[in-house]
This record gives structure tokens, C-alpha cells and sequence, in this order.
């Protein structure tokens, strides 16, 4: 029932950004499309970016269930995903607030960066030098998935994808290969 709730807001979300802006969204807006009350808007979400934030996890995971993570098809695979609903993530990637998605995606590509790191390297902590390459290689990449989304990078999402991979810092290339189990990558 929370999927299928949380799912209703982010079709309606999709709608709304097809005609305005993510700043010019309002929850009680969104609510009221959607003809329930704000509360449960607010169960589920803790403002609008957390749900886009929802949305990009679902196309990740949707990515997941046809490609092992770390991979190069499976980085192809979450950007054709992107690709698929550019328009709407062109117009969240607008939005730069505290909260915006480019941050939130930020964050999340540090993290997954930095746990790829810590499990390959058997560490709870990582030295200064991977953890800087960790937060370097997750700016690189979110700053170009923002510029191809924005028209700024013609790629396919393959030529991308295989593009991060080769810029990648080889402690992290190694990290991610022994994650994903492929160490042909």
C-alpha cells in the first residue's frame, strides 16, 4: 500500500513538472491532486525533494534487477532510466536549493563511492587520499550526468556510462569490480 501511496504522489509530480517548475510545486498542490490530505503526503516523504530523491532510488533499483551494481551495464542501464524521463529530471536538475536532487545525488554517489572503498579495502575508515578520490570521482560524475541531461554532453547512455568507468580512479575501478564480482570489467 506505501509503494503503491508513494507511487501516486510521484506520477502526479511527473505531471505537474511537465508544466511547471519543481520550485513552483507545492505539497498541498500535489495533495490535492492527488485528493488526500497533506499528512499523508508527509508520512511518506519529508518534503518534495525527498520524493524525487524516491523517484531517482526507484530507477536505480528498477536497474538493479537487470544488471549486477558497480557495473558498466548497470550504470548504462540507470541512465537509460534517466534518459527515459530526462524531461522531468532536466526540470528537478533546475531546482538548486538546499534540498535539490544534484545534491541529493551527490550524496548518494560519495556514499555508494565510499562503501564500494571501505568493503574492497576491509576498513571502517577510509585514509584521507581514497576518501578524497571517493567525493572527487562522485562530483565528476554527477556534474556530467547533470551537463548530458541538460543537452551540455551528447552520449548515449552506454557511451557514458563507459566514459565514468574509464576516468575512474583505480582504487575505486578495482573496489567496484570486486563488488560487483566481475573482474573482467
Amino acid at each position: 500500500m506505501a509503494r503503491n501511496t508513494k507511487r501516486m504522489f510521484a506520477d502526479e509530480l511527473e505531471r505537474m513538472m511537465a508544466r511547471i517548475p519543481l520550485s513552483k510545486v507545492r505539497v498541498a498542490d500535489l495533495c490535492a491532486r492527488c485528493e488526500v490530505e497533506r499528512r499523508v503526503f508527509y508520512y511518506h516523504f519529508k518534503d518534495k525533494y525527498d520524493l524525487v530523491a524516491w523517484m531517482f532510488e526507484q530507477d536505480q533499483e528498477a536497474a538493479a534487477e537487470t544488471f549486477s551494481p558497480y557495473t558498466v551495464e548497470f550504470y548504462a542501464e540507470a541512465h537509460r532510466k534517466l534518459w527515459g524521463r530526462r524531461d522531468f529530471y532536466r526540470r528537478a536538475f533546475e531546482e538548486d536549493s538546499q534540498n535539490s536532487i544534484e545534491r541529493y545525488l551527490l550524496q548518494f554517489s560519495v556514499e555508494a563511492n565510499e562503501a564500494a572503498l571501505k568493503r574492497h579495502l576491509g576498513v571502517t575508515a577510509l585514509s584521507r587520499e581514497r576518501a578524497f578520490e571517493a567525493r572527487h570521482f562522485a562530483h565528476g560524475n554527477v556534474g556530467c550526468v547533470t551537463d548530458w541531461l541538460r543537452g551540455g554532453i551528447e552520449s548515449t547512455p552506454e557511451q557514458l556510462a563507459a566514459a565514468m568507468f574509464a576516468c575512474m580512479p583505480a582504487a575505486l575501478l578495482e573496489a567496484y569490480k570486486a563488488a560487483s564480482g566481475n573482474e573482467e570489467q
